[in-house]
Order: C-alpha cells, then sequence, then structure tokens
C-alpha cells in the first residue's frame, strides 16, 4: 500500500477537475493506494468544479488528507474540506465568501435565463450543504460566513472546523518502498 501525493497551486476549474480525477483514476489502476494527500494552495475558483472534485474525493475507496498552505480561498475550501484528514500549514489563510457567476449568454430568452438561475441557486445550496456538513455548522452559520466574506488563519479554520490540524511543514517525506 503506498500514498499517492498530488498538487494542486492555481485556480479551481473544468480543466484542473478534469486533469485531477483523470490523473488519480490512471494511479489507481497501477498502485495500491493507501492513501491520497492533496497539497493544495489556491485562489479558489470555480464552484461547480470544486464540488465535483469534492464527491470524486468522497467517493474514492481509500483515505484522502488535504493539506493547505498559504491559502484556500474561495472554492478551494470545498476541495480542501474532501479530506477526511485536514491539515493546515502554519500561517496558512482561509477566505469564505459567496461564490461569483458569469452567465454565458447575456442575450438569451427568459426561459434560459430562468434555467441559469436554478442552476446557480442549486451550486449556492450545495456550497453551503458541503461546508456545513464537513464542518458540523448549521447552513445558516454557512450562509452568514459567506456573505460576510470571512477571512479565517489557520488557528480560527480550526476553531470554525474546517481544518483538523495545524502543523509547521509541509510533511514531504520520500517513503522507502
Amino acid at each position: 500500500m503506498q500514498e499517492l501525493w498530488y498538487t494542486i497551486t492555481g485556480a479551481i476549474d473544468a480543466n484542473t477537475a478534469q486533469q485531477f480525477i483523470s490523473w488519480i483514476n490512471g494511479q489507481i489502476y497501477v498502485m495500491n493506494i493507501k492513501t491520497l494527500k492533496i497539497i493544495i494552495s489556491s485562489i479558489g475558483g470555480d464552484v461547480d468544479s470544486a464540488i465535483r472534485i469534492y464527491y470524486y474525493l468522497k467517493s474514492l475507496p481509500f483515505d484522502v488528507e488535504t493539506i493547505g498552505f498559504s491559502q484556500i480561498d474561495s472554492a478551494a475550501n470545498i476541495v480542501f474540506v474532501g479530506g477526511k484528514k485536514r491539515i493546515a500549514i502554519k500561517g496558512c489563510r482561509f477566505f469564505l465568501h459567496e461564490g461569483t457567476f458569469t452567465i454565458g449568454n447575456p442575450t438569451a430568452n427568459l426561459h434560459a435565463h430562468e434555467e441559469t438561475l436554478i442552476l446557480l441557486k442549486e451550486l449556492v445550496k450545495r456550497h453551503t450543504s458541503i461546508l456545513a456538513i464537513e464542518t458540523g455548522k448549521t447552513t445558516e452559520e454557512i450562509k452568514k460566513a459567506l456573505e460576510e466574506s470571512t477571512v479565517l488563519s489557520e488557528e480560527k479554520a480550526k476553531e470554525f472546523g474546517i481544518v483538523h490540524e495545524i502543523i509547521e511543514k509541509l510533511p514531504l517525506v520520500k517513503q522507502t518502498p
């Protein structure tokens, strides 16, 4: 059984999700994975892609650890809480806020806008629900934190329920076969 490591240091978007999921799936069939460790520092990005990664992490048949350094902003929080064990490196910042959305076709008919609004509301609901489930907070507490654009230190993120453990250095240790 081996540890598999992956690093995310850019924005969360559809390409990030596709590459991440495809690469992990490829590794599953060539390695006997005990734990997936994801090192993450991200400015956030697309909530829909972050939710896709979150549900993928939750469906894996082995343990997942997330290790945050520098910053976990916006949609990256959704990915971060996908870890069964969530670690922050001292000095890591967590930024929670409501998602911002770009509507693809601003000149579409009313029905298309209504459909888009339904999907956007569902994304907000899932974002709130995931953070509530993973932190033990109520959905109202999460909604308030998102609406107030909350910035948390690693210590405050631990109190909030996002982080389980705080460490000084990245746990990068070479494995012996």
